[in-house]
C-alpha cells in the first residue's frame, strides 16, 4: 500500500514522557506501572518515559522495575550535578529534540501527584489537537502555609509582569514547539514561563492534584522561593519596564510634592519653623532613589542585551553524564 494514501490511524502517535527526579524512585516506579498500564489501553500510541536524574546522591536505589508492558521502554538521562527541576526538564527537552524521534513530549513530576489518567486525558488532546496543553489545577493538596504564600504569589506576579500564573510543569508540547523552546534562554530557569515567552498557543485543562505515592517532598522553602523569582524574572524585560513606569509616575507626585511644599512655605503663614526643610530633604532621597532605581534597571536590560545568553541547544551537553535503561518490554 503506498504510505501516502494509508489512514492516518496506521501512523503511530510518538510521546515521549518526560520527568525530572531527585531521590523519589520508589514514587517513580509506581508512577511508571500505572503509566505503563494505562498506554497500554490506548492504541496507535507509542510511548517511553524518560527520567532526567538531577544528580541524586544515591543514584537510582529504591528503583524495582525491570521491564514494562506497554511502553517501548524506560530511561534515566544522568546529570552531573544538581541543576534543580526546571533546568533538569530543559536538559531532557534539548536531548530528547536531538536524540529522540517523537510527536509530543508530555512533561510530569515523578512523584505522582501528576496523576497517570490526567497523562492519558492529555495525550488524547494531543491528538486531536496539535497545541501546547497544561494542566489548570482545580484542587490542591498543600497546607495552609503553602496555599497562603501562593495567592500572594499571584498576586505579586500578576503585578509585575501582567501575565496570571494559571499551570506549573505538567503538560504535553508539539514536537515543532519543542523546537522553539530548545533555544529559548528562558528555557533554562522556567520551563512554563518559557512556553508563554514563546508565544505558542497553548490550552488548559482543569484537573485536580494528585497525593505523592512515597515519602516527603524534598523541595525546600527556599527552593520553592527561588523557583517563583525565576519566573517571574522570566519576563525581566517587563518587569523592568513597569518598574520604570511606576519610578516615572511616582517621581512625578513627588516634584508635585516638592511643588506644593516651596509654596505652602513661600506664599502661605501656614508653615511650622523647619517642617519645609525637613520635608523636602526627605523628599529629595526618594527622588534620587528612585533615580538610581531608574538607571540601573536601564543598564541592566542593556548589558543582558549585550551579553551572550546561555542557549540550552548548544550548552546543555555539559551536563549530561550519560543514558542507562532502566526497563524494556517483556
Amino acid at each position: 500500500m503506498n504510505p501516502e494514501n494509508s489512514p492516518t490511524e496506521a501512523v503511530p502517535f510518538r510521546v515521549v514522557i518526560l520527568m525530572p527526579i531527585y531521590r523519589d524512585w520508589q514514587s517513580a516506579t509506581m508512577l511508571c506501572r500505572s503509566l505503563d498500564e494505562e498506554i497500554g489501553r490506548l492504541d496507535g500510541v507509542q510511548a517511553r518515559i524518560l527520567l532526567v536524574d538531577d544528580a541524586s546522591p544515591d543514584g537510582s536505589r529504591g528503583w524495582s522495575l525491570p521491564e514494562c508492558w506497554s511502553l517501548e521502554r524506560i530511561d534515566v538521562l544522568r546529570l552531573r550535578r544538581n541543576l534543580g527541576h526546571q533546568r533538569a526538564i530543559g536538559a531532557g527537552l534539548c536531548y530528547v529534540h536531538d536524540y529522540i524521534r517523537c510527536d509530543a513530549v508530555l512533561v510530569m513530576d515523578a512523584d505522582g501527584e501528576d496523576q497517570p489518567q490526567d497523562a492519558i486525558k492529555m495525550i488524547g488532546r494531543m491528538r486531536v489537537d496539535r497545541t501546547v496543553f497544561f494542566a489548570e489545577r482545580r484542587r490542591r493538596q498543600e497546607g495552609l502555609l503553602f496555599r497562603t504564600g501562593y495567592f500572594f504569589f499571584r498576586i505579586l506576579h500578576r503585578l509585575l509582569t501582567g501575565v496570571p500564573v494559571r499551570v506549573g510543569n505538567f503538560s504535553i508540547v508539539p514536537f515543532p514547539v519543542v523546537r522553539r523552546l530548545v533555544t529559548m534562554p528562558e528555557l533554562w530557569n522556567h520551563f512554563a514561563g518559557a512556553i508563554y515567552k514563546s508565544k505558542a498557543p497553548f490550552q488548559c485543562i482543569p484537573m485536580d492534584r494528585g497525593k505523592r505515592l512515597q515519602g516527603r517532598s524534598h523541595m525546600e522553602m527556599s527552593a520553592l522561593v527561588a523557583h517563583g523569582i525565576a519566573g517571574i524574572a522570566t519576563f525581566h524585560e517587563v518587569v523592568a519596564a513597569r518598574i520604570l513606569v511606576t519610578n516615572v509616575i511616582v517621581l512625578a507626585l513627588l516634584m508635585l510634592l516638592l511643588a506644593a511644599i516651596g509654596g505652602v512655605r513661600l506664599v502661605t503663614d501656614m508653615a511650622i519653623p523647619g517642617w519645609a526643610t525637613y520635608t523636602t530633604g526627605f523628599v529629595l532621597v526618594l527622588v534620587i532613589q528612585l533615580v538610581a532605581m531608574s538607571f540601573s534597571l536601564v543598564f541592566t536590560l542593556i548589558s543582558n542585551r549585550i551579553n551572550m545568553p546561555f542557549i540550552p541547544n548548544r550548552d546543555y551537553q555539559v551536563f549530561i553524564d550519560g543514558l542507562e535503561c532502566l526497563a524494556e518490554p517483556k
